[in-house]
């Protein structure tokens, strides 16, 4: 009743009954004034045409001819408006039809880009679910390619160290057997020396033995969180990396200050401190530093653990510092890292154990902190 085609009939029929309201109030209005005029000019008349002559039956002539002609005035005038009327509607009615056809024109067009837009949400719709999973396969893909060349990074560091390690005990099986080869050959060997040569070397066998048990076992993820005391993990870490460290002449400042037992993973954090260790060591070589020194100090505050790991190699170039625990960068040559180390670090403390790993530079070098509820 009130729409039509989507457009609203009250819009086109209000201006047809305007004009008609309008033409039939202005008609009635002027017949009626002028039916008022025309009674009031009667009545003047004849009573000058009384004043002049008596005689009546000519008067009433001429009355009835006025009123003939009134009548006949306002029938034309009621044609006229009447024509008039017609001719607005009409013009009003082409209007109108116009009005309709570009109200239905931009209609249908509005209709049309809304169900263009309509089509490109359902297509956006139909596609979303793939493209997420998409993205969640592809970061699930990125995620192991980070963790498996993370995991061959922490081989490379294990075959290094584990080198260092041995490199002791395997000069000395060296010396031991050039020993006994010598004693033979002068005829000088007994049954003790060669009995004391095989428990040596039995030791130092064991000891290459034990490490190789005790890199297999670092590097074993904790299934459970529990409570561990920070200097615990702290020396597993040093007692893997410390004959590295001597052989490149760095020392190891240990300063225990205040230790509180940490909840977490005490594997995975051992392993954080082992990186930020070997981090150092790398700097230090790679700048030549002379006295090259590294302090790990343990201390606690706010029933927070505290584990602080500085150098002495001149600090992290101040560009450095937005990008040095993004994965894959590196300030070393890629044959030296691959810029996961740190990132795994961050991981580790902040993601796993809810923590915070941050680092700056003091007077002498660069400052890693870790801090952990206790």
């Amino acid at each position: 009743m009130f729409r039509k085609e989507g457009i609203p009939f009250f819009t086109i029929i209000m201006p047809f009954l305007s004009i008609l309201f309008i033409a039939f109030f202005a008609t009635s209005y002027y017949l009626k004034l002028s039916d008022i005029n025309f009674e009031a000019d009667l009545k003047e008349y004849k009573e000058i045409y009384l004043s002049k002559s008596n005689d009546r039956r000519t008067l009433n002539t001429l009355i009835e001819k006025k009123k003939e002609l009134h009548i006949k005035r306002q029938e034309e005038f009621k044609n006229f408006m009447s024509v008039l009327t017609k001719v607005v509607l009409f013009f009003m009615v082409l209007f109108s039809l116009l009005m309709i056809s570009i109200i239905n024109d931009v209609v249908k067009k509005y209709k049309k880009q809304v169900q263009t837009n309509e089509d490109k949400l359902q297509r956006l719709n139909d596609t979303l679910s793939y493209k997420v999973q998409q993205g969640i396969e592809e970061a699930k893909r990125k995620d192991k390619a980070i963790l498996q060349q993370s995991r061959l990074a922490r081989m490379g560091t294990m075959l290094s160290m584990i080198a260092h390690q041995w490199r002791q005990p395997l000069t000395q099986l060296s010396v031991i057997l050039m020993e006994l080869e010598t004693a033979t050959r002068f005829k000088k060997v007994t049954e003790e020396h060669i009995l004391n040569s095989i428990e040596k070397s039995d030791k130092m066998i064991e000891f290459m033995s034990n490490t190789i048990d005790d890199f297999r076992n670092f590097y074993k993820p904790d299934k459970k969180k529990e409570n561990f005391y920070a200097y615990d993990s702290c020396q597993k870490a040093i007692s893997l990396i410390n004959a590295t460290l001597d052989n490149s002449g760095i020392f190891l400042n240990v300063d225990v200050k205040n230790d509180r037992q940490i909840y977490g993973y005490p594997t995975e954090y051992s392993q954080v401190i082992l990186n930020l260790i070997s981090n150092a060591r790398d700097i230090l070589v790679e700048r030549d530093i002379q006295n090259p020194q590294i302090d790990l100090i343990i201390d606690s505050k706010n029933y927070h653990s505290i584990v602080t790991i500085k150098d002495n190699a001149g600090g992290i170039k101040e560009e450095n510092f937005d990008l040095i625990f993004d994965p894959y960068y590196s300030t070393k040559d890629s044959s030296k890292g691959t810029g996961l180390g740190l990132y795994i670090s961050k991981l580790i403390i902040e993601t796993n154990m809810h923590g915070e790993l941050s680092v700056y530079n003091d007077e002498n070098g660069a400052v890693f902190k870790i801090s952990l509820r206790g």
